[in-house]
């Protein structure tokens, strides 16, 4: 997804409402508030698209980290950055898949740990059935994509609502399910208790669609 759109959805969940509200003639200055509110939090774009060289994306965030004092950064998602690029010529005889992938986890840590900042990496799950609960092992790679995190959270589709999934805790070791509700107009999931019963049903069958497909 191009940074335009990320962006729209962000100021969308930023101000909790559908931004078509304020497009309206008459709005405009309700929007252009929004708008500058927005541009004042401390978020920062990377221009990358697509498969790009670890290393660019390392300068890059060196930068910001230099420059903005960015203690946090979000790199969505790992397959994305690399894609295509152990089969390239400059990589072909050194590097295989995940060699380039242990190559990238181990320069994100070690950039995480020198510059004292914390980095969220997306890495999307092997292949799976459907319905299935994922857990640490489903994580597209090597172990190491584990290993070297201090947290992992794993979003869940279950049989009743999506969740948040605490598999990994390096700094208490607690663990825990964060139950999720969408919200359309604001376009931003929130968390929800659901009720004795629901849960019941959901920790049942964690992952099984509610009712059996038709043949």
């Amino acid at each position: 997804m191009k940074n335009q759109s990320i962006l729209r959805k962000m100021v969308t969940q930023f101000c909790g409402k559908s931004l078509i509200r304020f497009e309206a003639k008459g709005k405009e200055g309700e929007l252009q508030k929004i708008l500058e509110d927005f541009s004042a939090l401390p978020i920062y774009w990377m221009k990358f698209f697509g498969s790009t060289d670890v290393d660019q994306v390392l300068d890059a965030m060196e930068h910001a980290v230099y420059v903005y004092d960015v203690e946090h950064i979000l790199l969505d998602n790992l397959q994305f950055i690399l894609a295509g690029q152990a089969t390239s010529a400059k990589r072909l005889q050194t590097m295989g898949k995940f060699d380039l992938q242990d190559h990238a986890l181990e320069a994100f840590r070690r950039f995480a740990t020198i510059n004292n900042v914390h980095i969220t990496l997306v890495i999307h799950p092997r292949k799976h059935e459907d319905y299935e609960a994922l857990n640490t092992a489903s994580i597209f790679g090597s172990v190491k994509a584990t290993q070297e995190a201090d947290n992992v959270v794993i979003l869940q589709k279950g049989r009743m609502f999506k969740y948040l999934d605490v598999k990994k805790n390096r700094f208490d070791g607690q663990l825990g399910t964060v139950y999720l509700r969408w919200e359309p107009e604001s376009q931003r999931y929130a968390e929800m208790k659901p009720t004795p019963k629901q849960k019941e049903q959901e920790e049942g069958r964690p992952n099984a669609p509610s009712q059996d497909p038709t043949p």
